[in-house]
């Protein structure tokens, strides 16, 4: 990226809670499931590596590299086409609100790049629908068939790490905050980049995000999630993996 930020503004955008409600690596994974059922049992095998992070051999890292493992052996080709297929529908559970955010922005001409931990290769065709100018997600090496734990050349993309790839790319400066960026995110994961940024906005944050005295005058916004409570969501995404209805935040107001 080598546009001259001096002036032009930029436009820092979170996914998961923020773009959108869901936690899309788990609707994905639902996604991929539902088109080979027999893959449930590699979710199982997932199941059992959760130990060795609660007693902290396996790093956070190792433990996204464990989560893949549902996609063991399917050709890359065939994960590039699923992602494709998930970003096309995942483009109908943006928020209304900030998807009118973001082409305020891009009208105003500032740099929009989405920034995600999720992967990259159902990011990416995500971030080209909404006219996004980059997205920086969490790299997957495809190559060839899938191996059980796939690589990720750069690491999980979460919390330090998406300022410092920001860094790289000159989207941020090394030290201090960029007075004309503006940073839209739900989670406290997302501080540094928060920080880094002389505009926050937080996305039906929770009590404690929201009353940080780090983040003192940031805006917020709340828009209608599709369910009602805990046990909305967890109803709402059951029948996505049962094939019963199809996640939609418009639609899903009504019910």
């Amino acid at each position: 990226m080598t546009d001259d930020l001096s002036e032009r503004g930029v436009a820092l955008f979170d996914m998961d809670g923020t773009l959108l409600p869901w936690d899309t690596q788990y609707v994905f994974s639902c996604f991929v499931l539902r088109l080979h059922p027999w893959r449930r049992l590699l979710v199982l095998l997932f199941l059992a590596c959760i130990p060795l992070y609660v007693l902290r051999i396996w790093d956070e890292n190792r433990m996204k590299r464990a989560y893949l493992i549902y996609l063991w052996g399917l050709p890359a080709e065939t994960v590039r086409e699923y992602g494709r297929k998930f970003g096309s529908l995942a483009q109908e559970w943006i928020y209304p609100e900030l998807k009118e955010r973001l082409e305020e922005h891009r009208k105003k001409g500032d740099l929009c790049l989405m920034v995600s931990a999720s992967p990259t290769f159902y990011a990416e065709p995500l971030g080209e629908l909404l006219g996004f100018d980059g997205v920086l997600g969490t790299d997957v090496l495809l190559d060839g068939r899938m191996p059980a734990m796939p690589e990720l050349p750069n690491g999980n993309n979460k919390g330090q790490i998406k300022v410092e790839r920001l860094r790289e790319r000159k989207v941020l400066p090394e030290h201090g905050v960029l007075d004309n960026a503006a940073a839209y995110s739900d989670s406290g994961a997302d501080m540094p980049m928060l920080l880094s940024c002389g505009r926050r906005v937080l996305v039906n944050p929770s009590p404690s995000l929201k009353e940080d005295e780090r983040l003192a005058g940031a805006e917020c916004l709340y828009p209608a999630r599709p369910w009602r409570g805990k046990l909305g969501k967890i109803w709402k995404i059951a029948l996505f993996v049962m094939g019963m209805v199809n996640i939609n935040v418009r639609k899903s107001m009504i019910s």
